[in-house]
């Protein structure tokens, strides 16, 4: 019996199979719980859509996201990304996002052609597939939610005001707004958030002026060379200048400027360290783009903006929209939860917690790396494992011009 059993076990182990991949046929979307209630979107809401699992023929790891339309074909239609890793069926999404995708669906690109439309049917369907397997995707059963209302949430360049001789010491109050409207100095459309504002100016001669964030009148959001009402001369040496900006009403003046072109660069990015910078002439601008390093390196502080200024500290920069990111770190003996390791991922935003753009592995596990060692990048939430960082000046450099993007860490 014994050896009947030991041969049958080996019988058993010659018939067993390898997973086998099958292109599943049903896929269901859930009707929601509030499909007929009223739903008013709002930022940092989220809502959440159930959809049941496609048969692949074995257990995968199945990306899950949606598409949103205005109408049941779905003619026209947005894809709705879901939050964190994005592999649950129970997928929640953000009001921020189907209230872009809504603006998008209707045509509203601007504040100016907006209209604050009444609640109304939005249409979704689920769609699932294999990360990497060509012919996995499935979508879903089409459901709706009857009654929502939708804001504008279209990203668009922010701005502020040059105030000063220049325009003719107009009050900046909303009164005046059309006045404004030619001194403005614009966030670059693809630095949006990026609170890095230029703009080229035909400024006549001896010019003195300063900045405002809102057109609220003279007192309030007025930047400028200090806290006081008194302007502080400067001179423009070599067709470049650069200082730096503070909350207040002194203005700059210019006493040698002769007229003619300006370029000027408002960057208020660091609160506590924003600068003016004046070329002559026309000349292009390249706002420098940020990543974020979070981990122990910033007693993992939430990557929201309540810790912007924490996270000031520990950004890498793309001065060239090169795609390539770096910075130096001085990071000292022993700061790291109490030791020399650095345990880091990297976030393209400061959106809170949840899947970085940048991290060592999808499954959240730490990834040992050692300096000099170019490291391939995932979405999700593994951290890189850097040993003997303490005590180093440690330079990051990510470059997401590779596929996938790799992370070095360099260390003197």
């Amino acid at each position: 019996m014994a050896c009947m059993a030991v041969l049958l076990g080996f019988s058993s182990c010659s018939e067993d199979k390898d997973p086998v991949y099958k292109a599943p046929t049903q896929f269901v979307l859930n009707t929601p719980v509030f499909q007929d209630q009223y739903y008013e979107l709002a930022p940092g809401q989220t809502f959440t859509l159930v959809a049941s699992q496609p048969d692949y023929g074995y257990s995968a790891i199945t990306q899950y996201s949606a598409e949103v339309s205005l109408t049941e074909n779905f003619e026209n239609y947005i894809a709705l990304p879901s939050t964190g890793t994005g592999t649950l069926a129970k997928m929640t999404f953000n009001d921020a996002d189907l209230a872009t995708a809504l603006c998008e669906l209707h045509g509203f690109d601007s504040e100016d052609n907006y209209q604050d439309l009444p609640a109304e049917r939005v249409y979704f369907r689920a769609v699932a597939q294999l990360k990497g397997v060509e012919g996995s995707e499935i979508k879903s059963n089409v459901v709706y939610l009857d009654k929502v209302k939708f804001y504008f949430a279209v990203a668009v360049p922010g701005y502020i005001y040059l105030v000063g001789s220049p325009e003719g010491w107009v009050g900046p109050t909303e009164d005046n707004a059309e006045h404004y409207a030619p001194w403005r100095l614009f966030e670059a459309s693809n630095a949006i958030g990026s609170k890095i504002y230029s703009g080229v100016f035909n400024i006549p001669e001896a010019p003195v002026f300063r900045f405002y964030t809102a057109l609220t009148g003279w007192d309030s959001d007025s930047w400028g060379s200090q806290a006081d009402d008194n302007p502080i001369e400067y001179e423009i040496v070599d067709g470049s200048f650069t200082t730096g900006l503070v909350k207040g009403k002194g203005s700059f003046s210019f006493p040698a400027w002769t007229g003619g072109e300006m370029t000027i660069i408002v960057d208020m990015s660091v609160e506590n360290n924003c600068t003016l910078t004046i070329m002559a002439g026309s000349q292009s601008v390249v706002t420098p783009k940020y990543v974020y390093m979070v981990g122990n390196n910033a007693g993992w502080a939430e990557p929201n903006q309540d810790n912007a200024a924490t996270y000031d500290a520990w950004r890498l920069v793309d001065k060239t929209d090169s795609g390539i990111y770096t910075a130096t770190f001085d990071i000292e003996e022993g700061s790291l939860d109490g030791g020399n390791t650095l345990y880091c991922r990297f976030y393209q935003e400061l959106n809170g917690w949840g899947a970085a753009q940048w991290s060592a592995s999808a499954d959240g596990s730490n990834v040992a790396t050692a300096f000099g060692e170019p490291k391939p990048t995932v979405e999700g939430e593994g951290c890189f494992e850097v040993a003997d960082a303490g005590g180093k000046k440690v330079t990051v450099t990510l470059n997401t011009t590779t596929s996938p993007a790799t992370v070095t860490f360099t260390a003197e």
